[in-house]
């Protein structure tokens, strides 16, 4: 069975069969689209992630970067947006599709097949995932047929079943229409404005649910507390932060942080906070004057910058 086949009738998946966020879209959205069925990748990805700044919860902002990163090669940078949307947004189908379809391209097929399985959970309707998913069993099944012939390679009942499974899946998919429709809801309407007090009420939370979940040792709640556009400190790489602050985090005992006089400054869709900082941990006891850059809307707000001193 040619791999080259599955991956093509998996990305597929991608390209044709995306469903209707209900969100509203952006002015540049259909820049976008265009640069992305254009091939222009590299503006693609500069306007969207230009956008994203200024619309961090747009999921279907975050989706296209997904799907130009993929187009870029850049797939470890695609797995990452697509977890960080099924993270966000769990109601949403397609980034747990399309977060398959990558894993099924290294090869990891049991994953690849528990992720299909909860986007079928989530919307037991989306097609595009019961196809995938066939395929998936399709190749592991295909994967094992052949270890059975390595063991007997005279094995007439095995020869006969991957003889099928290969008729079967031996069609070329048209990858070639990168064009993506994107329906928008009869209901979808613009985010209700909130007053600046509001806003402040939602970014106190955010604050504080950034602090408890570094007191808890809570990584999973502590790293989705910052943007995936994050300004990674001494030009280091995401996974590099990622490993430095865990390995920082979770060899404590015992964190106990207090934040005070917190003040908050509005720019367009930017909050800059700054506070003082006491952190205790063991015979350690810091003081720092923090200052956080924060975006976001409503009541989502992720960390993009983090300066102390």
């Amino acid at each position: 069975m040619n791999n080259k086949n599955i991956n093509a009738a998996l990305v597929i998946g991608i390209f044709l069969l995306f469903s209707p966020f209900a969100y509203s879209m952006q002015s540049n959205i259909e820049e976008i689209k265009l640069l992305l069925k254009n091939g222009e990748y590299v503006l693609a990805e500069t306007l969207t992630n230009k956008s994203i700044e200024e619309n961090l919860n747009d999921p279907e902002l975050l989706f296209y970067k997904g799907i130009i990163e993929t187009n870029m090669g850049k797939n470890n940078q695609a797995i990452d947006t697509f977890r960080n949307l099924t993270d966000r947004f769990p109601e949403l189908p397609e980034p747990y599709n399309n977060l398959a379809v990558l894993y099924a391209e290294k090869g990891q097929f049991s994953l690849a097949k528990e992720i299909l399985e909860q986007a079928i959970k989530t919307n037991p309707s989306y097609l595009t995932a019961h196809i995938n998913l066939g395929d998936i069993f399709t190749k592991m099944a295909s994967e094992s047929y052949n270890k059975a012939l390595e063991i007997d390679k005279s094995n007439n009942v095995a020869i006969t079943k991957l003889s099928m499974i290969t008729q079967l899946f031996n069609y070329q998919p048209n990858t070639k229409n990168t064009t993506i429709k994107v329906v928008k809801s009869k209901n979808d309407v613009n985010d209700e404005v909130l007053s600046k007090k509001d806003k402040e009420k939602y970014i106190l939370v955010a604050i504080e649910n950034w602090k408890r979940a570094w007191e808890d040792k809570n990584m999973d709640n502590y790293l989705n507390s910052y943007s995936p556009n994050f300004i990674y400190p001494n030009n280091m790489s995401k996974e590099e932060w990622e490993k430095y602050r865990t390995n920082r985090i979770v060899s404590k005992k015992i964190i106990t942080i207090s934040i005070s006089n917190i003040k908050l400054r509005f720019k367009k869709e930017k909050v800059t906070a700054t506070f003082k900082q006491n952190y205790k941990s063991g015979k350690l006891n810091q003081t720092s004057y923090k200052t956080l850059v924060l975006v976001g809307t409503r009541d989502q707000w992720l960390i993009l910058e983090e300066t102390s001193k």
